[in-house]
């Protein structure tokens, strides 16, 4: 009996099916993550989300985890460098995608005047915007990583297994990119959808140049005269010039847009990370002004305390109410992320300078660069502060001086970036903590390619580690010969 009564409900679902099937079988198989009308507005918006998306965004904790701006409490495993894959497909399959979407409805005639096309804004905007972001996300990722797939990514089931460019012709062809979107640009037109600079495409053009000036930087030893060429070019073409320049990614108070430090610290109520001893002791030694703005006061005894860094176990005498938490304002929900700033476009000037590029005084660069951070976070600094040993510029240890204090401007910011600075320049001094799993024990100088790469692009996986070296965190990239 119960046999019979399960075959006669089969019966009607099968029945079901084939109505289904029949009558209703295009409205039930689309698809909702690939509408057929994709309204290139709200891909612009999507795309500039992902840059503040702790998963596949500039957010990541490693970002403040390997420059050593803060420090695990609790769980050290990622300051003790346990981790070797990092996963990059979420780029691809998110922000990469959806960019070279809104590139390939601008560009066919078939498509580009279409009017869920053209909600985006004009097309020249709309190209030359897809362009910076998809260079900026390849800018972020190639300097983590190191090769990758690129030109023949992104072409759908035309290629489903990508080769991997070498890391000098990714930076060839970002260069020329920056370069040309931003020639591109067109500010008297439309550009929706964008929650970067709201429609200001001027900011777009500096914006586009100032992260040339940055790759082109990333060069200065492995090829000082592209890097030379690109950076006065770049920097010839106006990039950021004020703190009113600044490319920050806004988050919002709302729980599906809130600042990632503002979950963990307040909704998960875990306080996984306090700001790092290197930090703190920076800024006493200094007497810097920004300290109290970077850090909060511990809780018992007062005063400020670094968290020492990498830490084989937690230590009970160090948690949330003995060391110093990150400051209050860059934990709130909506923190505004800095990407690009002006700050850290004085401070590459002023390498430029120093490395004899032609493009100035470096001390007058360095010492703007320190002003202009001082005034992002809201401070003064004192005429003592700027002549002090450790502070005042000298061309013996002008490299140190600037990218130190590059790396003091860049905190809660674009860490990444400072990672990649040290990587290059060797500063500022960082060392690892006393319990390094790292293959070679030290800080790692790239991270390793995701586990499914080797399967599901094994062939040129396989090549592209025989060309760049092993799979580990200790094998440097083409532009680090440090």
């Amino acid at each position: 009996m119960k046999k019979k009564f399960l075959n006669t409900i089969l019966g009607f679902v099968l029945i079901g099916l084939s109505v289904s099937c029949t009558k209703d079988f295009e409205e039930i198989n689309k698809d909702p993550n690939n509408p057929a009308d994709p309204n290139t507005e709200l891909l612009i918006s999507n795309v500039i989300r992902q840059i503040g998306n702790q998963g596949n965004g500039i957010a990541g904790w490693a970002k403040d985890i390997y420059p050593q701006y803060m420090a695990e409490i609790q769980y050290t495993n990622e300051s003790r460098f346990q981790n070797k894959f990092y996963d990059f497909s979420a780029y691809y399959n998110g922000p990469l995608l959806d960019a070279q979407t809104i590139l390939n409805l601008n560009s066919d005639p078939a498509t580009a005047n279409l009017p869920y096309v053209q909600k985006g804004g004009s097309t020249d905007n709309q190209i030359g915007v897809s362009r910076i972001l998809k260079a900026f996300f390849y800018l972020h990722m190639t300097d983590r990583w190191g090769m990758l797939p690129y030109s023949e990514a992104l072409k759908g089931k035309e290629v489903l297994t990508p080769k991997f460019d070498t890391q000098k012709d990714i930076y060839a062809s970002l260069l020329k990119e920056l370069k040309e979107a931003a020639a591109q640009l067109k500010p008297g037109e439309a550009l929706n959808g964008d929650i970067l600079f709201q429609g200001n495409v001027s900011k777009w053009i500096k914006w586009a140049n100032s992260l040339r000036m940055v790759a082109a930087i990333h060069l200065a030893d492995v090829d000082p005269n592209l890097a030379k060429a690109e950076f006065a070019s770049a920097y010839a073409a106006g990039a950021i010039a004020s703190n009113a320049d600044n490319a920050v990614f806004a988050y919002l108070n709302d729980a599906n847009n809130q600042n990632p430090l503002y979950n963990n610290y307040f909704v998960g109520k875990r306080t996984d990370y306090a700001v790092s001893e290197k930090m703190i002791g920076t800024l006493e030694d200094l007497e810097d002004p920004r300290l109290p703005v970077y850090a909060e006061k511990v809780v018992q005894g007062g005063g400020y305390k670094g968290m020492p860094y990498g830490l084989a176990n937690a230590d009970d005498d160090l948690n949330q109410e003995t060391v110093s938490l990150i400051g209050k304002k860059f934990t709130a929900q909506n923190y505004g992320l800095p990407i690009t700033t002006y700050a850290q476009i004085q401070f590459m000037l002023a390498e430029a300078a120093f490395r004899g590029w032609g493009t100035g005084d470096a001390a007058t660069f360095y010492r703007k660069g320190i002003e202009a951070s001082m005034q992002q976070q809201g401070v003064t600094a004192p005429a003592s502060y700027y002549t002090q040993s450790g502070v005042a510029y000298s061309a013996a240890n002008g490299l140190k001086l600037i990218i130190t204090q590059k790396w003091l401007a860049n905190y809660q910011a674009n860490g990444y970036e400072s990672w990649v600075d040290w990587r290059r320049t060797g500063f500022p001094e960082l060392h690892p903590g006393p319990a390094p799993l790292s293959i070679d024990k030290k800080i790692p100088v790239r991270q390793a390619y995701p586990n499914t790469e080797a399967g599901l692009n094994g062939k040129n996986y396989e090549a592209a580690v025989a060309a760049q070296g092993p799979d580990e965190l200790n094998t440097r990239l083409w532009w680090d010969t440090k």
